[in-house]
This record gives structure tokens, C-alpha cells and sequence, in this order.
């Protein structure tokens, strides 16, 4: 038993309306009381007569006989004086003389006071149905204010009401609602149904067949926790392609470990030159350990791969915001590191885009054919992209382009003319379109540099410090700092001629360098290898030239020196270093940024006043275009030219027929047309 139900020194108890107070035990059976108030009047009695006048003996475990700290809750105490009103007609109030009009026992019974009181709690926290009021009083009388307590603030443990049941049942339940995973959504009455069908098959005439329609309700949908086997079948697929064991966090410590790419359709409506409205595509190269947009690009119609390979060039060279546009520029940056991007990516200025730039080096794709295209597939193999694909119809495995997606949703399409809401059911009753696509590909580079990427991002926390969220930016530039990787410009020779080249021994282990191991699986051909030019099995032999970047050591590269191919070696013990490197970045965060504002803040009233501006321009526009187009229709009839007048045909020359003979065919009257002219 719980010490909060059991009796010890001091506690009070009612003895003949009396308050005695247990101060000891004589003889190891016998209690010792004191009277209350008194410091002379004693009282000795039996353990089980004190047992008796305490209710322990009687009570369960689930009723204290105390309050665990100070006086029982208000409501309790509130209750109590009601039950004792409509019950006994007691006042309310200790000071009244007698009881009000509807609660006097002597004019009223019971039943019309039991509906007085539940006619004046209607309404309140203490409301309570006629049943409800004489179970409270039922237990008032056995437990006191303890019974009530316990009973209007149940603290039990709560067991599943399936750990009851039979387990033959419980394994037809999954099997019916495992079966269910690739259906379409039914109802639960329909499921109950196909249980009992079920158990009747396997188990005919045993008493588990006759099991109540609401008890096996209750176990089905216990059972469904987890699955939504009456939710939307998308939902259901999702949820059944989880797998059976704990999950694991997806972020990344490294700038471009990690990236993800996917299309949606964008909320909104555009229209186009012709005045055609549609909604237009979305694609986001998405990066993990920032929660940056690498590059993006808006379509008319749905990309296909050779979009996605433009897509990554514009990622890997950075992309010139629009003059005149309200973008933000990489030279107004107060929290990128503006001259470290420059210094490795050469293709940069002080007109890119301020986004941060970074060299996706594994992107994980679906099974979409313009993902798994050979041209998007070329181009990254070009690069040395690494391709992750998901399994199928899971959208779990890249979530963060997806939750990236909702963001873009609320956050930006919302407050754009022509939006149309996230579902049928969130679309308004008359769609009013005015932004063309370029306006809308202006309005996402001004969203993306001036909010997006100065916000608060709930993905973006230290393990230092769990109560300060940062901006993609400040990840960025802390990440950058650290470990930023060895980034490739548009071409990768540019880039190599800059480098320092040592020789060294590729063997089984990889490459030692600088008292690190390095290693890829493309070296395979390349270990314990002699090249010519030097005495077979020498040591000189077996070198390779080894590029490297000393202000960074994260990787080196081999030139295959047959095909002449750039191999990527990575240091082998990165992995175990991204701990030390994301404490790092956290005091990086903290040292540079503090725990105040952003050096760049969100300029949201900046961005919906542009985006006013060009949807008035486009307004105008749109509607100039639409007034020519009308009177172009009206007037068509009258600007095309007369009709030449018609010409009788004079059929007399045509009453007598020709001879043959006499026919000049080389006359022009006759254009004779021979089959080879026809075929050619």
C-alpha cells in the first residue's frame, strides 16, 4: 500500500463526533490517542478499534485517507457542501440559520431537491446528471471527502482494455487490420463485420464468437493505434511502410551530407501571356544540416530531368538576383560569411542571390522518372553526387523538403493574389489569378532571402543551448566555419590546379596523409598499384600524386590516371569527429550571435508590399490584355479583306468534249502532276 492510504503518528481521527490524534502505540496493540485541544485528556484503545474508526481497514487503495499536501481541492470541498445540501438539506453556508426554500427537508423530498441541485450546477464545473449525484453521495458516505477526491480526480493506472481479451481474437483483429493496409478506407462496423466472419471460419461454435458488438469495437479500435485503418488510405500506406524498429533523427552536422529533393504544386494560380491559368510546379534542392535551399525553379508544366540539371548547376554556381528586384544580394549579407564563399566559389559576386552556397554531396530522390532520369543521373554523376533513392511511397524518408513545402504553403502562397489553398476544402469560391510566372519567380527569391532564411527555423537547435532557435543563416555560417567541406566550383579542374600535390602509397587501409586515414570505394584498382617509370615493387613506384587543400583537410583527391577522373577520398574518421564539430558550431552560434535578434531580420512588411506592388502591375496588365483580346474578336470580321466577287463559269466551251489527239499538253492550261513528284 501507498503511504499516502496508510495511518501513522499524528493523523486525526472521528471517534463518537470527537477528534482524537494518534501520538503512540503501548504494548505493540494498543493505540494511544489524545484528545484535540487538549494536552491532558487521553484516550487508549485496540488497533482494530482504531483501524475500525479510521476507515482503513475498509477503504481501497485507491482512497487516501488524507490529502497529500495542504486541503483538499476546492471542487471537492464544493461538491461535498452541495451533496449535503441536496441530501440532508445542510446550508451552504456555515452562517445561514436554515436551509433555502428548495433545499428544506421539511417542505421538499428528496427528489425535488436532487432536481433543484441539478438545475443550479447546470452549466458550472460541478455539473452532474441525477446518477452521477447519488453515486457521489454513496461514496461520500463511505470514504468522506477522501472517496469524492479519488473519484472526481482518478489517479489509477490505466491498463488497455484489450489485456483482457482472448489472444485469438486479438490476432484475427491485426490480421483483419493488417489486411486493410493496401484497401481502400472502410467503416469500423464493416471491419467488426469481417472479424466475426473471421472468427466464425476459424473458430466455429467457441465461446470467443460471441463476444459484444461494443466490447469489439472497443478492442478494434485499440488495436488501430498506429495503423489509421479508417483515416485517408495515403495516410495508411505511409504509416504501414514504417519500419519496425526505433527511429533515428535525419539531421546532418555537415553542409551538404544530407540533401533532398522533391516537386510540388505551388497553391497559387498564375496566368500566362495567352491568359491561360494554371498552377505552377515547385522544385527544392533542399540541404539538412541548414534547412537551406540550395536552388529552386518554378515550371509551367512538370520538370523533367533535364530541369533537374539545370537545377543543379544553379546550385553549384550560385544564381545573380534580378536588377531592380527586391531581392536581397549577397554584399548586404550581415551574417553569411560573404568573403569565405568568394574565396572558394570563384562564380559568386556581390550580385548572387544571399544564399548560402553549398555542394550538395548525396541527394536523396524518389522513384519519380525525372529524377531517375540518365540526364539527372549524368549530371551528378559529372559532379560526384551521390544518389539516395527512397523506397516507395515514402515521403518519410526525405521529410524535411516536405515540411519545407507546408512552410512555403502558409507562409508565402498565402498571402499571394490567385492563392487556393492547401486542399479542395480550403480553396475560396472564385479563383482571381493576377501575378504572371515571372512576378512569381521574383516574389520567391525576394521571400527566400529576405524572411525564409532570417527566421526562426524550429528544426535549427543546439544541444547546448535547446531554448534558442537559430535562422538557416546563422546554421549556415556556424556550419560553414567549422566544417564546410571542400566545395567544387562549376568545374573541377579549376579548382584542382590550385591545389598541392604529395606523393603517396594508396593501400588496402586508403591513403595515410598528415597523420589521417583516407579512403573511397573507387580506389579499389588503384591499391598496392606500381606505376611505370620506376623500378617494379618500389616504394616510388606505388605513389600517387595526392591534391589537397591545406585550410582544409576533410577530403583529398586521386586522378585515376587512365581515365583521368577526379576521385574524392574522405577522411575515414569524419563520422566520429561530427560530435566535437557540432559542440563546436553550438558555441560558434553563441560566441557570434548571442542569444538576442538576428543580425538580418525578416523583412515581412518589405516583402508583402512588393508583392502588392507587382500584383497591381500584373492586375493591369492582365486586364489591358484581356480588354484587346475583346476588341480584337469584335472587330475581326470587319478588318479582313472583301471576298472576291464571284464569277460565273461559262459552260459552253465545256458542252462539246475535246479530242484526245488534239490536246497541247505542254500548254499551260494542263499542270500535269506525274506519282514520283506526288511521293517526293
Amino acid at each position: 500500500m501507498s503511504d499516502d492510504h496508510k495511518l501513522r503518528l499524528g493523523d486525526a481521527v472521528e471517534i463518537d463526533g470527537e477528534t482524537w490524534v494518534w501520538e503512540g502505540v503501548r504494548r505493540g496493540t494498543e493505540a494511544k490517542l489524545r484528545h484535540e485541544g487538549t494536552a491532558d485528556d487521553w484516550l487508549v484503545v485496540s488497533m482494530p478499534e482504531l483501524l475500525a474508526h479510521a476507515g482503513t481497514a475498509r477503504r481501497g487503495t485507491d482512497v487516501p485517507l488524507r490529502p497529500v499536501e495542504g486541503d483538499w481541492p476546492a471542487d471537492v470541498r464544493d461538491m461535498a457542501k452541495h451533496l449535503l445540501e441536496a441530501f440532508q438539506g445542510i446550508p451552504i453556508d456555515a452562517t445561514a440559520t436554515g436551509p433555502r426554500p428548495h433545499y428544506d427537508p421539511t417542505t421538499t423530498t428528496q427528489e425535488q431537491r436532487i432536481a433543484s441541485k441539478i438545475g443550479e450546477l447546470a452549466g458550472t464545473s460541478l455539473a452532474r446528471s441525477r446518477k452521477a449525484l447519488f453515486n457521489l453521495w454513496k461514496v461520500y458516505q463511505a470514504d468522506g471527502e477522501a472517496g469524492l477526491d479519488a473519484r472526481m480526480h482518478r489517479r489509477g493506472t490505466k491498463r488497455l482494455v484489450i489485456a483482457k481479451a482472448d489472444p485469438r481474437l486479438i490476432a484475427v483483429i491485426d490480421r483483419v487490420l493488417d489486411d486493410r493496409a493496401t484497401m481502400p478506407t472502410s467503416t469500423r462496423r464493416h471491419c467488426a463485420i469481417l472479424v466475426r466472419r473471421l472468427l466464425e471460419s476459424m473458430y466455429p461454435g467457441d465461446a470467443v464468437c460471441d463476444i459484444k458488438d461494443n466490447t469489439l469495437q472497443g478492442y478494434i479500435n485499440e488495436r488501430d493505434a498506429g495503423r489509421y485503418s479508417f483515416d485517408k488510405a495515403t495516410t495508411r500506406r505511409t504509416a504501414a511502410n514504417s519500419p519496425d524498429r526505433a527511429f533515428y533523427s535525419g539531421n546532418s552536422s555537415r553542409l551538404g551530407a544530407v540533401c533532398e529533393i522533391d516537386s510540388t504544386k505551388l497553391d497559387v494560380q498564375v496566368w500566362d501571356d495567352k491568359g491561360n491559368i494554371f498552377r505552377p510546379t515547385l522544385t527544392v534542392l533542399f540541404d539538412v544540416a541548414s534547412r537551406v535551399p540550395l536552388a529552386w525553379a518554378i515550371h509551367a508544366d512538370a520538370p523533367n530531368g533535364y530541369d533537374h540539371a539545370l537545377l543543379l548547376a544553379r546550385a553549384i554556381v550560385g544564381r545573380k538576383a534580378i536588377p531592380g528586384s527586391a531581392a536581397a544580394v549577397l554584399s548586404g549579407s550581415a551574417t553569411l560569411p560573404v568573403a569565405l564563399m568568394k574565396q572558394v566559389n570563384p562564380y559568386l559576386d556581390d550580385d548572387t542571390l544571399a544564399v548560402p552556397w553549398i555542394f550538395p554531396h548525396a541527394i536523396t530522390i524518389d522513384g519519380g522518372a525525372d529524377y531517375r532520369s540518365a540526364t539527372f543521373e549524368a549530371a551528378c554523376r559529372a559532379f560526384g553526387i551521390t544518389l539516395v533513392l527512397a523506397p516507395p511511397r515514402t515521403p518519410t524518408v526525405k521529410p524535411h523538403v516536405e515540411r519545407n513545402f507546408g512552410t512555403t504553403s502558409s507562409d508565402f502562397a498565402t498571402w499571394l493574389a490567385g492563392a487556393t489553398g492547401n486542399s479542395v476544402a480550403n480553396r475560396g469560391a472564385k479563383d482571381n489569378p493576377t501575378l504572371t510566372m515571372d512576378s512569381l519567380r521574383l516574389a520567391f527569391d525576394t521571400w527566400i532571402t529576405t524572411i525564409y532564411l532570417n527566421k526562426q527555423h524550429g528544426g535549427l537547435k543546439s544541444p547546448l543551448f535547446p531554448g534558442r532557435e537559430w535562422t538557416p543563416n546563422q546554421m549556415y555560417a556556424a556550419l560553414f566555419e567549422v566544417g564546410p567541406g571542400v566545395q567544387l566550383p562549376f568545374r573541377a579542374e579549376h579548382f584542382f590546379a590550385l591545389l598541392e600535390t604529395e606523393g603517396r602509397v594508396i593501400s588496402a587501409a586508403g591513403i595515410e596523409f598528415r597523420n589521417r586515414t583516407y579512403d573511397s570505394p573507387l580506389l579499389a584498382d588503384l591499391r598496392n598499384r606500381s606505376l611505370t617509370g620506376a623500378a617494379p615493387g618500389s616504394k616510388q613506384a606505388r605513389k600517387f600524386d595526392i591534391s589537397f587543400d591545406r585550410y582544409n583537410l576533410n577530403a583529398v583527391w586521386v586522378r585515376h590516371p587512365e581515365t583521368g577522373e577526379w576521385i574524392e577520398c574522405w577522411d575515414t574518421a569524419l563520422d566520429d569527429k561530427a560530435a566535437w564539430m557540432a559542440a563546436e558550431t553550438a558555441v560558434k552560434l553563441a560566441e557570434r550571435f548571442g542569444t538576442g535578434e538576428p543580425g538580418d531580420t525578416p523583412k515581412t512588411a518589405e516583402f508583402l508590399d512588393e508583392i502588392e506592388r507587382r500584383a497591381r502591375s500584373d492586375k493591369r496588365a492582365r486586364n489591358r490584355h484581356l480588354r484587346d483580346t475583346r476588341a480584337g474578336g469584335k472587330s475581326a470580321p470587319d478588318a479582313v479583306a472583301p471576298l472576291t466577287e464571284p464569277a460565273p463559269i461559262d459552260l459552253r466551251k465545256w458542252a462539246d468534249p475535246v479530242d484526245v489527239d488534239e490536246i497541247d499538253w505542254d500548254s499551260p492550261e494542263y499542270d500535269i502532276v506525274t506519282v514520283k513528284e506526288i511521293r517526293s
